[in-house]
């Protein structure tokens, strides 16, 4: 079960590596002041959504080499799998074979941008793309 500690430790696993790869950025100092408010208050809604845009900028904003050495050290710290949680939201739209919600169009929209070009990925992105061809907003 995810606590605000875990938050906190996800939090600044991120944010420590990102400052260092990308050096601060007006959005991620704004992040921090959110989340640090967020903490104090011990407010576990907004810190579930903080960390939900963690996972967006992780497979989104950082090169695939960062991506690797961030994930890396993620299950190193937290014990954490890659894309795990993230995968297992994409499966359970699969499995009901329908996107409800705008949400969710755009997990199966990032997905098939990760693994459009990838060998042996063709089957898996043309259900996705055809997910996503019978929404209807």
């Amino acid at each position: 079960m995810k606590d605000i500690e875990y938050f906190k430790k996800r939090y600044y696993i991120f944010y420590d590596y990102l400052i260092k790869k990308q050096g601060a950025a007006f959005i991620l100092e704004q992040t921090k002041d959110v989340f640090e408010a967020s903490y104090q208050k011990k407010n576990e809604k907004t810190l579930r959504k903080l960390d939900k845009e963690l996972d967006v900028w992780l497979r989104e904003m950082l090169m695939p080499s960062e991506k690797e050495e961030l994930l890396t050290i993620l299950k190193k710290e937290l014990n954490e799998t890659s894309d795990e949680g993230y995968l297992n939201q994409i499966d359970k739209i699969v499995s009901k074979g329908i996107i409800d919600s705008k949400e969710e169009y755009e997990l199966i929209l990032q997905r098939v941008e990760s693994i459009y070009d990838k060998e042996g990925c063709k089957s898996v992105v043309d259900r996705l793309n055809k997910l996503l061809t019978n929404y209807h907003k």
